[in-house]
């Protein structure tokens, strides 16, 4: 150990407990309008930032009508309810726009634009906003009270996992679990979250259920179905923070972005839940891990 890496150590662990002590007190006042255009306003901005993020890693923010037409698209997607998707069929109608949109954008702009570009655009666009827009699809689908449950179970998926790895890792780490992609990640912190997430997440789930009932919205958790699925949630986990840091290795930086000190930007927090939330919505629909009393 080099000399001050312990004191660094420290420090960082010290921004990563406040980033997530501010996170969380962020998250309780936008769970407590669960029901209300601030939940599509919250997940608006998140996909926002997270797609500015993206965006600027890879170098095609200085496309500035690639852009625009990134941002309205992400911001448009989380205030269009599901019923709208299947009654008026604008989710296709959304996409066919986008098409021709950036596809006039590449014929403006053909010279220094290429392909590739307006492709990874595409992509970006939609799946970030759609991924994070799931929550809005869960109280949508299933109400306030079970929507509000998934989507504190795909969160704690996603999160519980990688702090345990994290701790794990720390602690026990020897054997890296992926050295080219991402050096600090050890097999011992990935079985260690795995496990931690598994016994954290039954716990929130527990305090949730006796929570709501307080609430007089009491709720029957399947306590079997959500641990059998929750390894498979720290899996998934796990492949979007790896995804997260091929692209970071593959752009030449360590974070996307800066705005939760010892967490980095938006993108690193939410890569997991990227991939969690839309399994969790896939799963509730046809195995329900809850459902009211």
């Amino acid at each position: 150990m080099l000399p001050g890496t312990g004191g660094l150590e420290e420090f960082d662990l010290k921004q990563r407990i406040l980033s997530a002590a501010v996170g969380l007190c962020v998250l309780f006042v936008v769970l407590r309008f669960f029901d209300t255009l601030i939940l599509n306003a919250a997940v608006s901005v998140i996909s926002l930032l997270a797609l500015y993020e993206m965006l600027a890693a890879t170098g095609h923010i200085r496309y500035r009508g690639l852009s625009l037409a990134c941002f309205l698209t992400a911001a448009w997607i989380p205030f269009l309810k599901t019923s709208y998707f299947v009654q008026l069929r604008l989710f296709p109608v959304l996409v066919y726009l986008l098409v021709v949109v950036l596809f006039c954008i590449l014929l403006a702009k053909h010279e220094t634009l290429n392909f590739e570009d307006v492709g990874f655009a595409f992509f970006v666009s939609l799946f970030i906003p759609l991924s994070i827009t799931t929550a809005i699809y869960m109280r949508d689908s299933f109400g306030a009270v079970l929507g509000m449950f998934y989507v504190l179970v795909a969160l704690g998926g996603a999160w519980l996992c990688d702090t345990c790895a994290y701790f794990s890792g720390v602690a026990f780490g020897k054997h890296k679990m992926a050295p080219k992609i991402s050096p600090k990640k050890t097999v011992e912190g990935a079985v260690g979250g795995v496990i931690g997430a598994l016994l954290l997440l039954l716990g929130v789930a527990y305090l949730l259920s006796h929570g709501f009932a307080m609430l007089g919205s009491p709720i029957e958790v399947d306590y079997l179905r959500l641990a059998l699925i929750s390894p498979l949630l720290s899996l998934t986990s796990m492949v979007g923070d790896l995804s997260a840091s091929v692209i970071k290795r593959q752009c030449g930086i360590k974070d996307f972005g800066s705005i939760m000190p010892g967490h980095g930007g938006v993108l690193d927090r939410f890569d997991s839940v990227l991939f969690v939330m839309p399994l969790v919505y896939i799963i509730a629909r046809h195995l329900p891990l809850a459902g009211l009393a």
